[in-house]
């Protein structure tokens, strides 16, 4: 069995060394489709022994349509360049697909770890990327482009994904993706193609969401398209295939009109979805949070304490596949919570007795809070408690370390460290704590993965003199000067 890897590509001479590092010697042929670089992406390729093709762009499908003409492999596994594959993932992916070699099923679905600024997974989706190398299997769609099977069933196979960690790059992509959706919903509206029309209503409605809080990238008629999508809803909200996009939509259309301050549309959007029983975490959070800014704030706890029950079923249900967008910022609100007084010293006994059921860290650490502002002993000993029950969970660890004393925290980022090299917090800790101490050497490697990892920018200057330290005057002249610029 041969099994080749795709991808297509352009300037990406930042993201593709780790992805071909990471897929070298794993696969019979890496076959990269370049569609018109500027950079060293082509060259980089080259260097790591790829089969490389130089195409026209003509939208997403199209591109990766050419990949396949170009692969021998019996499986095709398509990557993006912002990809990365881990050995134990790979070692997975050959023993389903030796399994599945002579059955029936063309093409597979895995997840992906979308990651963030800090190293951290903020959020898990799924995408078919895996197939069989037949003739009749090809990509559709000039972005978010899909395969043309109608069954792939999901595997536990995970990838990790960097692309979207810089709010600048999210921004360009959403733009660039506009674009493209609005071709793909003219050419389905014209074949009077309703499924696909509301797929693409979905991902158009998501890159106005990205693009939202910079007003200036709105165009004006984009609330044309809502009427279309309530009426496509109507149709399929029974369809389980199609009940995502035709219930999620409400949190972008929703998203766009907080940041433009129509809060009472907003709501009445979300309402509609929690109706359908869509009791998804983010539109339960994004209500909590226009609540909380029209000031109803005890509505506003009430939502909050639902969304974190949600939160709970989506861990209960041990699927990765549910996108929770907003994981970041519900765990930053637990801490400002207490401060905003959506919760007191009244609600401890509750909130602890949701806590008991199944020893959730969310409410777990929304007990914390109102432990620390009010009850400093209570904290103390309720920490103590914590820390050794969650010894082994990162976000955990993570908010420890954030409010923790000097004397512990690199300690904590050790701990993390084990559970994820990538963790950007524990490596500032570590290489700061070296750096301190003139190991410039051990710090090194720790703000190395910093720089590679995440953008935490606050740690520049050390890492820009530990450089200089160790001997690497050149490469901390280029940073210095990027710092500048």
């Amino acid at each position: 069995m041969k099994i080749s890897a795709a991808l297509i590509v352009k300037n990406e001479e930042e993201n593709l060394p780790r992805l071909l590092k990471s897929i070298t010697g794993k696969f019979d042929e890496i076959v990269v489709v370049d569609t018109g670089s500027t950079d060293r992406t082509i060259e980089i390729a080259k260097e790591y022994g790829c089969k490389v093709y130089e195409k026209e762009w003509n939208g997403f499908a199209d591109a990766r349509n050419y990949a396949i003409s170009k692969c021998s492999g019996d499986w095709i596994w398509h990557f993006d360049a912002d990809f990365e594959l881990e050995e134990e993932e790979y070692k997975k992916f050959l023993q389903i697909v030796r399994k599945l070699q002579n059955s029936d099923v063309e093409a597979l679905t895995i997840y992906v770890k979308n990651y963030n600024n800090a190293g951290i997974v903020s959020g898990i989706s799924s995408q078919t990327f895996i197939h069989k190398n037949l003739e009749d299997i090809r990509w559709q769609g000039n972005v978010h482009e899909t395969l043309n099977v109608p069954q792939a069933p999901i595997v536990p196979i995970f990838v990790n994904h960097y692309g979207y960690q810089d709010e600048q790059i999210s921004y360009e992509k959403a733009l660039r993706n506009l674009v493209l959706i609005r071709k793909d919903l003219e050419e389905a509206k014209k074949r009077r193609d309703q499924r696909e029309t509301l797929i693409k209503l979905f991902y158009l409605f998501q890159s106005y969401a990205v693009l939202a809080n910079r007003q200036d990238s709105m165009d004006n008629d984009w609330e044309d398209h809502i009427d279309t999508f309530l009426l496509l809803r109507k149709r399929f909200i029974q369809d389980e295939k199609l009940y995502f996009f035709a219930s999620y939509p409400f949190l972008y259309i929703a998203a766009i009109f907080y940041e433009q301050g129509f809060y009472e549309k907003a709501l009445d959007l979300l309402n509609i979805a929690l109706s359908d029983d869509f009791l998804h975490p983010d539109v339960l959070f994004l209500k909590t949070k226009i609540l909380h800014k029209i000031d109803k704030k005890k509505e506003a706890a009430t939502t909050f304490i639902e969304c974190l029950k949600s939160i709970e079923k989506f861990e209960e249900y041990k699927d990765p596949s549910g996108v929770i967008d907003n994981m970041e910022n519900i765990w930053k609100f637990l801490s400002h919570a207490v401060d905003e007084e959506l919760f007191s010293l009244q609600d401890y006994a509750t909130i602890n007795e949701l806590w008991k059921k199944n020893r959730s860290l969310y409410f777990g650490i929304l007990l914390l809070e109102i432990a620390k502002r009010y009850d400093g002993m209570k904290y103390m000993k309720l920490r103590r408690k914590m820390e050794k029950l969650y010894q082994n969970n990162e976000r955990a660890l993570v908010y420890f370390l954030l409010n923790s004393n000097n004397e512990n925290s690199t300690i904590l980022a050790k701990t993390i460290i084990t559970l994820n090299p990538k963790n950007a917090y524990a490596n500032k800790i570590i290489a700061l704590y070296y750096y301190k101490r003139n190991a410039y050497d051990r710090a090194l490697s720790y703000f190395s993965n910093i720089m590679t990892e995440s953008i935490l920018l606050d740690v520049l200057p050390q890492f820009i003199d530990t450089l200089k330290q160790c001997g690497y005057e050149t490469e901390a002249k280029k940073l210095l000067n990027l710092l500048k610029n």
